[in-house]
């Protein structure tokens, strides 16, 4: 019982004023979710899929299931293409509340000397449900949890900026720019604020430092912001130092400022497919309940001609 009130505790507030973006660990391979304009980055038909259980030992923890896709609009892969389409689906469940996401994204690439810019635009529809009648509230009359909240349609879009090449990338996206109110009733707190979205920005950037033939590290880093002027959920940055192996296996460590430290391994099994794990390990007030946080993600890529397709996407993949 204990665990289920921390959890509702943790997690109603955050529900209650904004719906977060998803949070992964491996950022690098969920880029889409965060930027359009990503889409079409690694020149070919690319899936990814992604499974993330937070917290787990705490009852009513975040999970997050998302699947992505992209590519640019053409047919032959030697060929730039600058027109670029992606679509992403993700579902967050949190205790009582679910949110499942579906997004199209358009990225329109300018082919630079030796990197690309990419301008990116998103829109999409969030569906929103929160089953407050499982609860068992403290104040049993308390009016924001008397009535449930089910498939309310949140409509959104966002935009961003991606430049790249196959040393590094830069991201810049706010991709829910609107702040709809969840419950269509509009009920307000005491404080006289109605629930809603809060706009995110997203900050982002790597750089593969080569160190011999074989070996290589890769310096990451991913900020996170929101805030609507009344309410705001503290600035949040992944720091990552990642070292590649045989352009095949990376082995990564992140810090995260809110408190948790994570370990990755990611490996390209083959020219199409590469798959990754990550745990994360709470050092904050938060670590005597929760167990750690299991991430997987499995990643895709629909070659036409595996002759053509002689570099390596681990390193490439910005």
């Amino acid at each position: 019982m204990k665990r289920i009130l921390i959890a509702i505790g943790l997690l109603l507030p955050a529900a209650g004023f904004s719906q977060n973006y998803p949070h992964y660990t491996m950022f690098m391979y969920n880029k889409l979710i965060y930027n359009p304009a990503y889409a079409g980055s690694r020149d070919v038909l690319s899936i990814n899929g992604s499974y993330r259980n937070q917290w787990s030992g705490i009852d009513g923890a975040p999970t997050d299931i998302s699947l992505s896709v992209d590519a640019p609009v053409g047919s032959k892969l030697k060929d730039f293409n600058p027109v670029a389409v992606g679509l992403v689906i993700n579902k967050e469940t949190q205790g009582p509340i679910a949110t499942t996401n579906i997004a199209t994204n358009y990225a329109y690439r300018i082919k630079m000397e030796k990197s690309t810019l990419s301008f990116g635009l998103q829109a999409g529809v969030a569906v929103y449900n929160a089953q407050y009648g499982g609860l068992n509230p403290l104040d049993k009359n308390d009016p924001l949890l008397a009535t449930d909240i089910k498939n309310a349609i949140l409509p959104n879009f966002g935009t961003g900026v991606y430049w790249y090449n196959k040393r590094f990338y830069l991201s810049l996206s706010c991709p829910n720019i609107l702040e709809d109110y969840f419950d269509k009733n509009e009920k307000t707190y005491s404080n006289g604020q109605k629930a809603s979205e809060v706009r995110g920005y997203f900050l982002s950037g790597g750089y593969t430092l080569p160190v011999s033939e074989h070996f290589s590290l890769l310096p990451q880093v991913i900020m996170r912001y929101t805030a609507d002027g009344k309410y705001s959920v503290p600035f949040n940055t992944d720091l990552n130092l990642s070292a590649i192996f045989y352009q095949r296996l990376l082995i990564g460590a992140t810090y995260r400022t809110d408190g948790s430290v994570e370990g990755i391994v990611h490996l390209q099994v083959a020219k199409r497919l590469n798959i990754g794990y990550s745990y994360d390990y709470s050092v904050s007030d938060l670590s005597p309940y929760a167990k750690g946080t299991n991430e997987l993600t499995i990643g895709f890529d629909f070659i036409r001609d595996i002759r053509d397709y002689t570099d390596p996407r681990f390193v490439s993949n910005f």
